[in-house]
């Protein structure tokens, strides 16, 4: 066999599979699934205008116990059991989601403003003022978060429901949002049941003349003070986005 025809019968063998591996790389880079090497996506660590409205936190990153609105300790801890009295803010649920490789990814969150368990009465309004804070703390202090956030409120039943999200610039140097939002999420065993409390704690805060200041977390309820979180199972989720945004929904205690 001549040397040029033994070059034709190894390019004839190697093309099909260099075109297979090039599809697949390809649908992984429009997934977002490489990132080529780069840095990751953040902000700075400064306060930033952020697209689309808001202000970083970027100026306390890496801060213990920060909020921009004036929470109690209580709103760093688990949720009773028993809620309180009077309207609540709820996560309903939260995650990642980059729709397309031209956009960068983001996090996601659904807000729920229900009345309490105990029957208060149905909220005449909703909120309204100051808008909402996001923050997320890490093991060595904060690692994302905004202000004055855009939202838009629905009600349905007296019940209240907004989304929002949390761009690359609300994180700080060094974050992602693919990886701040998987350790937003509780840890869960072999049998998908929650050991442990998540990694990363999200808090929302919302301040309304009319509610005063409401809060929510990530966190789950403990069965009894010290103890750890209920064995929930966590629950198969789907995503409104397609399988490129994992999202984690907030179980309910019963």
């Amino acid at each position: 066999m001549s040397r040029s025809a033994s070059i034709r019968a190894v390019l004839q063998t190697a093309v099909p599979w260099l075109a297979a591996a090039a599809v697949v790389v390809y649908g992984a880079w429009q997934q977002g699934l490489l990132s080529w090497g780069g840095a990751a996506e953040s902000g700075p660590a400064r306060a930033v205008a952020l697209p689309g409205g808001g202000v970083s936190a970027g100026r306390h990153c890496g801060a213990a116990g920060y909020h921009y609105f004036p929470l109690p300790a209580s709103a760093s801890l688990p949720p009773p059991a028993e809620p309180p009295p009077g309207p609540q803010l709820v996560l309903g649920s939260y995650g990642y989601e980059r729709l397309s490789r031209r956009a960068p990814g983001r996090l996601t969150v659904s807000l729920l403003l229900a009345p309490s368990p105990k029957g208060s009465p149905r909220m005449s309004r909703l909120p309204a003022g100051e808008g909402v804070a996001v923050e997320i703390e890490g093991p060595d202090g904060l690692v994302g978060g905004a202000h004055d956030l855009p939202v838009t409120w629905t009600s349905s039943a007296g019940y209240g429901r907004a989304e929002l999200s949390l761009p690359p610039e609300a994180l700080c140097p060094g974050q992602d949002a693919r990886t701040v939002a998987n350790r937003l999420s509780a840890p869960i065993d072999s049998s998908n049941t929650v050991t442990g409390q998540p990694p990363y704690t999200l808090t929302v805060s919302v301040r309304d003349r009319d509610l005063g200041l409401l809060s929510a977390n990530n966190l789950l309820p403990l069965d009894a003070p010290g103890r750890a979180p209920r064995n929930y199972s966590a629950p198969p989720t789907r995503s409104p986005h397609g399988s490129r945004a994992p999202v984690f929904v907030m179980p309910v205690s019963k």
